[in-house]
């Protein structure tokens, strides 16, 4: 009975030493999730006073104004849910032909159709360095994310609808506007550094830095 017992007794204590392993590694992982929070929380507020001040020395000259983007980021560990932080102003709208050309949408496996695109683009920062721009740039969406040092979030909120209907029903995608840019569509968004480059330094663009792009579609397919 003794030698039978002594295994069981070591059984059980790898049993409540793996189980206690895995309390801790959860415990860990929580903790560090919520750091992760904390920090963006930290950093949406930080850019939130730089970009107020930005708005207020650069009036909108657009018919609309600036515009915030009132998509809200739970922060479900630490309870908090900031707004994206994006402001943008459309500085010009499509045809009406071009409008009706171009739809974005959802494949029949529910993955996005990614959009090949001919743009102008101009990154800045909030003082007014350019610290990126292409003229009659090619991009294809599919294989964009490949190019780390130009393609970021803000070119997917700038692009991409807020939501794409698919069966009857209308998908959240996060993108700013109603419709998506079109050939002839032109904006400006400022953006905190949490959706650009976050607190890489990349090119001439410091780390932890908010910028400003404009956009201008010349086409779109």
């Amino acid at each position: 009975m003794k030698t039978l017992f002594k295994p069981l007794i070591v059984l059980l204590c790898t049993a409540v030493a793996f189980s206690s392993c895995m309390k801790d590694d959860s415990a860990e992982r929580e903790a560090e999730q919520r750091q992760q929070e904390e920090a963006i929380a930290a950093s949406l507020a930080a850019d939130e006073i730089k970009i107020e001040e930005y708005l207020l020395d650069n009036p909108s000259e657009a018919p609309g104004g600036w515009q915030e983007d009132e998509t809200e980021y739970p922060l479900a560990l630490i309870g908090k849910t900031p707004k994206r932080g994006f402001w943008f102003e459309i500085l010009a709208e499509p045809t009406e032909e071009d409008d009706e050309d171009y739809t974005y949408e959802l494949s029949s496996s529910g993955g996005m159709v990614w959009p090949k695109v001919k743009v102008n683009y101009t990154a800045w920062l909030l003082d007014g360095t350019e610290v990126q721009s292409e003229e009659n740039g090619d991009f294809d969406f599919a294989t964009f994310r490949s190019n780390s040092s130009v393609y970021n979030d803000v070119w997917f909120a700038a692009f991409f609808p807020k939501s794409i209907r698919y069966n009857g029903q209308d998908y959240p995608i996060g993108g700013l506007t109603t419709k998506g840019l079109k050939k002839g569509s032109k904006i400006r968004v400022v953006s905190p550094s949490l959706w650009s480059y976050g607190a890489n330094k990349v090119g001439d663009i410091p780390a932890n830095s908010p910028l400003v792009y404009e956009f201008e579609v010349l086409s779109i397919q």
